[in-house]
């Protein structure tokens, strides 16, 4: 599915609406009968293991210590579900019926529809929240995929839920941004794409630094897959020394943390898919998979980096989520020094 980021003191990755259970799984909250607002077991059972699965992810794939989960907005045809996590995590769900729009805790609203964002609530480093719409509004919206459409959404979610770990660090460098450059509210993780790719030259220049990381990810030895990610990292200094450079400038960080966030959201998912702690499916059916025709340039990019940097970099996870965390291209760079 897209994602469309929208950015004014914080950062939301819209995604789509989603409906909710609660948490721990089997813990339900009985809204009144009359209230009519009730989840079907099938949606129920899918956000309860959706959730089960991040916090398995974050513990063991990310090797993370957990945080606070984020408020969770969850939506279906007739109700938005929202739930304020405990101490212990247990969610409690509070449904109300909606209309063709749900408001959000910020108080924007936005459509109903097959969508999945997490946002800060407060613009700094707390978990904010999360909304996403169960199963049943993206089978009602015919969104369907070969790993599946609730195999799909929990790679979604793993993706957004991934992000609320970097609010702490993106959400202040994206400020100042804003105040240095003036950015306005609607700069994205496609935006880089937007203002370059009608230049052949630029686009010649991305692909060829894309195509130089999966081939380093994919390399038989690690000896190969060094040198290739050594030029990697050459072409994308040399493409931003090009091209975001002088009135342009303001795009090189921009790239670096957009490709910080997005690898790092398409390897959480990839990493599920493939590896041991999930379905374990072929690494090479997952890739196109995730990649979904590598049309969107810092998800594409960023997942091979992220591949790369996983292969390279024992440890590589203290840098990326340290108080001053290491981004994208530090991490590759020292995955590329050995």
């Amino acid at each position: 599915m897209k994602h469309i980021a929208r950015h004014a003191v914080g950062l939301a990755i819209l995604l789509g609406f989603g409906v909710a259970a609660t948490w721990p799984p089997g813990q339900v909250h009985a809204l009144p009968a009359s209230d009519r607002c009730a989840m079907s077991n099938a949606d129920q059972l899918w956000i309860e293991q959706a959730l089960a699965n991040w916090r398995l992810v974050e513990r063991r794939q990310l090797r993370l210590a957990p945080s606070p989960l984020p408020t969770i907005v969850a939506i279906d045809a007739k109700c938005a579900f929202t739930a304020k996590p405990g101490t212990d995590d247990r969610l409690v769900w509070d449904g109300a019926a909606h209309g063709e729009t749900v408001t959000l805790p910020d108080g924007k609203t936005a459509p109903v529809g097959e969508m999945a964002f997490a946002a800060p609530s407060d613009g700094a480093g707390h978990a904010g929240f999360f909304v996403m719409s169960l199963p049943s509004v993206w089978r009602a919206a015919g969104v369907t995929s070969s790993l599946g459409l609730e195999r799909l959404m929990d790679g979604v979610l793993l993706h957004e839920m991934m992000h609320t770990r970097q609010f702490y660090f993106v959400n202040p460098m994206l400020a100042g941004l804003t105040r240095r450059y003036n950015l306005p509210d609607d700069i994205s993780d496609d935006s880089l794409q937007d203002a370059f790719k009608s230049n052949p030259a630029y686009v010649a220049a991305y692909e060829k630094e894309r195509d130089l990381l999966f081939a380093a990810a994919a390399a038989p030895t690690n000896r190969e897959a060094r040198l290739l990610a050594r030029r990697a990292l050459a072409a994308m200094r040399e493409r931003r020394a090009t091209w975001l450079a002088g009135e342009a400038v303001k795009w090189a960080a921009l790239d670096d943390i957009f490709l910080d966030m997005e690898g790092l959201g398409q390897w959480t998912s990839y990493a599920w898919f493939a590896g041991k702690l999930g379905p374990r499916l072929a690494p090479a059916f997952v890739l196109p998979q995730v990649r979904r025709g590598g049309g969107y340039w810092t998800q594409d990019e960023g997942l091979a980096l992220f591949l790369v940097v996983d292969r390279l970099l024992p440890g590589w996870r203290r840098l990326a989520f340290a108080p001053r965390p290491a981004l994208a291209e530090s991490l590759l760079a020292r995955a590329a020094a050995g």
